[in-house]
């Protein structure tokens, strides 16, 4: 594999094809709650820095993360009104990385300095930006996660492990690894005896089992080109909660760089008004997870320091989850250091999402058009209902 080439879907820096092709559609780069108005902050994207800030209005920025004038990091200034100011020598930059003073310069020409600017919305809870090359497409919409209901942005996981490791986590992986989880719960799954189907839709690929008997039927979609869909009792708030409540969920797997991933949560959960109250206080009294603490246990239980199944009793299914999965994710390393995989029937879903991939990078690469995606209403009630355990 030659880095930056179209079989190359790892590495997403600028100069690389899966990078470009990344940056043609809108990526979430923070969730909306944690950035509070007047606050400015540094942070990274496919290898490449921003400066992000919520000006006194309350509209979100993303400029350039550098001062044009001596290259100060912006993020350490000071927001005011809806420009930001550096802290090294007082230069003023509005929200469109227009340069509006210099307040130490004998003859100031402010309008002659401009870094740069990035369009940016709010949806689901979340800030998403466009990145790259003009004119940027429509933000897209999950018409299942704009319904009445409960929905929620989780913490943000940044997880040691390149963005394609969490868009390869298969649907068959959850009997084992969540095996813990299950038990608590008091419905231990048994393996799927039914044939595993992937097929190529409009918005990506759909992945599910033949049908069995007695069993909801259950899909798992990926949206093209880093967004997996799923229905799961991963529910924080009570262990009831987890065993008579599920979520539709959305997952952002943006990378970092090429070792760093973030993965932006949303979940939906189809609750009437009084039902979602009641809901959002028991998930409020469970505490948010914490990120480090959960990383840290799950460093602890790869070096050997501890056991999964030693955690704590009454810890939340959700922070389970996330244990399980950032054990065996992280777990599998970096992609250049692996042993050769050998894929098998419970990986044709990962196989037909990196052949679509390495088709369009190659479309990329010579020019040639791209497949246009579309998500489509509906996905969310094609899932088979749960029977509730409790």
């Amino acid at each position: 594999m030659e880095y930056g080439n179209a079989a190359d879907l790892y590495h997403t820096g600028p100069g690389t094809l899966a990078g470009e092709y990344m940056r043609k559609f809108w990526q979430p780069v923070h969730r909306a709650k944690d950035l509070q108005r007047g606050q400015a902050l540094g942070i990274r994207i496919m290898s490449e820095d921003f400066t992000l800030f919520r000006g006194d209005r309350g509209t979100p920025r993303l400029v350039g993360s550098r001062c044009a004038h001596r290259g100060t990091q912006l993020s350490i200034g000071w927001v005011e009104g809806d420009s930001i100011r550096c802290r090294y020598h007082g230069w003023r930059y509005n929200g469109e990385g227009q340069c509006v003073e210099q307040p130490l310069e004998e003859r100031p020409a402010p309008e002659r300095v401009c870094i740069r600017s990035y369009q940016v919305e709010e949806y689901l809870g979340l800030i998403f930006a466009y990145l790259g090359a003009e004119p940027a497409p429509p933000l897209r919409r999950f018409p299942d996660f704009d319904r009445p209901g409960y929905v929620e942005a989780g913490p943000p996981e940044y997880w040691p492990c390149n963005y394609m490791t969490r868009i390869d986590n298969d649907p068959r992986h959850v009997v084992f690894t969540h095996r813990e989880s299950w038990k608590r719960m008091g419905d231990p799954v048994r393996p799927a005896g039914t044939r595993l189907l992937a097929e190529e839709t409009e918005y990506g690929v759909r992945t599910y089992g033949e049908p069995v008997p007695g069993r909801p039927q259950r899909y798992t979609y990926f949206h093209m080109p880093n967004i997996n869909q799923v229905r799961s009792p991963r529910i924080e708030g009570t262990l009831d909660d987890s065993r008579n409540l599920e979520a539709d969920r959305l997952f952002w797997r943006v990378p970092i760089d090429d070792e760093r991933c973030v993965n932006f949560v949303v979940d939906y959960i189809p609750l009437k008004p009084e039902e979602a109250e009641e809901y959002g206080r028991r998930r409020e009294a469970a505490g948010e997870a914490k990120p480090a603490e959960l990383n840290a246990l799950g460093d602890a239980i790869l070096a050997g320091r501890m056991r999964l199944e030693d955690l704590p009793a009454d810890m939340s299914i959700y922070k389970l989850f996330w244990i399980e999965d950032y054990i065996t994710q992280v777990g599998q390393g970096a992609p250049a250091g692996r042993p050769p995989e050998h894929l098998g029937s419970a990986d044709m879903g990962v196989v037909l999402k990196r052949k679509i991939w390495e088709r369009e990078l190659r479309a990329l690469a010579n020019g040639e058009p791209l497949k246009q995606w579309y998500t489509p209403a509906g996905l969310a009630e094609a899932q088979g209902a749960r029977v509730p355990i409790g």
